[in-house]
């Protein structure tokens, strides 16, 4: 009998990665193709959709060259939320898509916070709109760009939701990135005509919302060829690239906990039995993207040394990195590179060094850039036990987690065991194959299904003197932010008139 496959397509900030299992759940080859962002001056930062398909398509044709496609039974979906992307009447885009990292619509938030009664917002967790969700987005354009929202009738808030979409026609997203537009009931459970009259959305603007495991359509045979599927394949809707990430982190039961080490990191939690919320702790905005503007903006050097040595980029940085001391010689970064969703909620927060001397190193810069990233998802931690979940151990997934000097060094910041899988960049597709396999009946749960995905690989524990030296650390990194929060709004100002930002 032939070898049958799920395939899974990753929708993350830098790229579309696709990964191909067997229904055994053996991992078979992974292939990530890259998407640029655009970043503006006035916060917002955009992708252009087309691009997304275009790696969809790159993605799987090179990752299946060597299988027979008939054999792929299912495509299962993840990507970023909550975005923006509007679509006219004859199905063209009207925008880049806003995604989740444009905060150009801070303003907006107070806009809507005074206009909006606070018990519909009571669909977001702390009653809040951060400047990254999809209503705000909405609301910028309507006030900016009116000429857009007057041709508006579809917007699309997660990234598959427009694969899918120009795949089979339907206009569906899934409850977790509809959760997160701020356009909801309390309770989730359906889009709210209240909130959306407020900014003059329509529901028939918005999709249709479906669970996770549901199948949308398949593959028709105009796109097969072009897709690289053979025509018939399903399509299941899959979910959030956080919520597949969990999943295959290992996040099924009440008290499961993993930190989220990519692009968006921080340490997620299902709260555990008789607690009054469902989920605990958070994500960050730049914690991977604060690491990654390293290498691309300071280690030039670096960068020359891969060139030259064929070595990765990251392990030679991980390398300056682990001889600097605990605590940098002094020096603290704060990662709110984008602003900054959990812990802060401040969509004009300003990434900052403070504590260079002449004394300071080039090393103790590297390093104070993933103390910071630490110290800050350390917050969320402490959230999340006081919450009611004293974590003790944790699994790391994403690309933050691949250095071994990182993962001690966070173990040290949070006081935690932090464990690694074997495949740890490949849990959200492994997230998404396994809603596949539910859906096609191949899989009767999620907790069965994992135990043929999931494996760890390495384990590091904290290390008692460093993580003293952290706990008296911590104050300052607090203190830091609380002293130039004043100042964040006029930083957040002056770069917009500097750039002439809209």
């Amino acid at each position: 009998m032939a070898v049958k496959y799920i395939l899974a397509h990753d929708f993350g900030t830098s790229g579309d990665k696709a990964s191909l299992f067997t229904t055994e759940g053996k991992f078979v080859a992974t292939k990530t193709t890259g998407y640029p962002s655009i970043t503006l001056s006035n916060g917002g930062v955009e992708q252009d959709p087309d691009d997304w398909w275009k790696a969809f398509c790159t993605s799987t044709k090179e990752l299946t060259k060597d299988i027979d496609v008939k054999d792929i039974i299912a495509v299962g979906f993840d990507g970023t939320f909550p975005n923006c992307l509007c679509i006219d009447k004859d199905g063209n885009k009207l925008n880049n898509a806003y995604i989740w990292q444009d905060v150009r619509a801070v303003e907006e938030c107070a806009e809507l916070e005074a206009m909006i009664p606070h018990e519909l917002l009571l669909c977001n967790r702390d009653g809040k709109i951060g400047a990254n969700e999809t209503l705000p987005k909405i609301y910028w354009i309507k006030k900016n760009k009116p000429e857009v929202f007057e041709k508006t009738v579809m917007i699309f808030p997660a990234v598959q939701d427009y694969i899918i979409w120009k795949l089979t026609g339907i206009a569906a997203t899934e409850y977790s990135a509809a959760g997160n537009t701020t356009m909801m009931t309390p309770d989730h459970t359906d889009w709210s005509d209240d909130i959306l009259s407020y900014i003059g959305v329509r529901r028939d603007m918005l999709p249709i919302i479906h669970k996770r495991t549901d199948i949308i359509g398949e593959v028709p045979e105009k796109y097969a060829a072009e897709c690289g599927l053979a025509a018939g394949t399903k399509l299941v809707i899959g979910a959030g690239d956080t919520q597949c990430s969990m999943i295959g982190a290992g996040l099924i039961k009440p008290g499961d906990a993993y930190m989220n080490g990519g692009t968006s990191a921080g340490i997620l939690a299902l709260a555990p039995e008789g607690s009054a919320q469902r989920m605990l702790g958070g994500l960050t905005a730049s914690s991977g993207t604060s690491f990654s503007w390293l290498k691309n903006q300071i280690c030039k050097y670096e960068q020359e040394l891969e060139k030259t040595t064929g070595r990765n980029v990251y392990d030679i940085i991980n390398e300056e990195i682990a001889s600097a001391p605990v605590g940098s010689n002094g020096v603290m970064f704060h990662p709110y590179l984008a602003g900054e969703r959990a812990p802060r909620n401040n969509g004009k927060a300003q990434g900052s060094f403070v504590g260079i001397s002449l004394t300071t190193k080039r090393e103790d810069i590297l390093r104070s850039v993933i103390e910071g990233i630490g110290f800050n998802i350390g917050v969320i931690m402490d959230s999340v036990r006081a919450g009611g979940l004293d974590l003790k151990s944790i699994v790391i997934v994403g690309g933050l987690g691949k250095g071994e000097i990182t993962r001690q060094i966070f173990a040290d910041i949070m006081n935690v065991e932090i464990k690694a899988p074997k495949y740890m960049e490949e849990a959200a597709t492994i997230g998404g194959a396994i809603l596949a396999g539910i859906a096609m009946g191949i899989y009767e749960d999620e907790e069965s299904a994992l135990e043929k995905y999931l494996e760890i690989a390495a384990v590091t524990k904290p290390i008692p003197e460093n993580v003293e030296k952290y706990a008296k650390l911590k104050p300052i990194f607090e203190k830091i932010y609380e002293g130039l929060y004043p100042v964040y709004p006029d930083i957040y100002d002056a770069k917009k008139w500097l750039t002439n930002a809209e």
